[in-house]
């Protein structure tokens, strides 16, 4: 099972690098691959997986609520193609 979640941060924020770091922090204990930057993969295990990362965002979003938004996609249970112009070299994939 996979699910997507990208996120934007505000680009006056003075906190830019905190908040980014923050959330990647609720990313911790999944597989992910990073195709675009803010934009990410990961691989869950069960649906109870999607709302702990949505309450782990949720909460750290809140922390910076005029700053950040983030969306997730719904479950997917299927392998996807994904087309990518150009694989980014570093940090591509990465298991936390």
């Amino acid at each position: 099972m996979h699910l997507i979640v990208s996120w934007k941060i505000e680009e006056t924020s003075e906190k830019s690098t905190e908040i980014d770091d923050a959330m990647k922090q609720g990313l911790n204990g999944y597989s992910w691959i990073q195709p675009l930057s803010k934009f990410y993969i990961l691989e869950i295990f069960s649906p109870v997986d999607w709302i702990v990362i949505q309450e782990r965002l949720l909460s750290i979003a809140q922390n910076f609520s005029e700053e950040v938004n983030f969306i997730m996609s719904p479950i997917y249970h299927e392998e996807t193609d994904y087309f990518t112009f150009r694989i980014p070299e570093n940090n591509f994939y990465r298991r936390t």
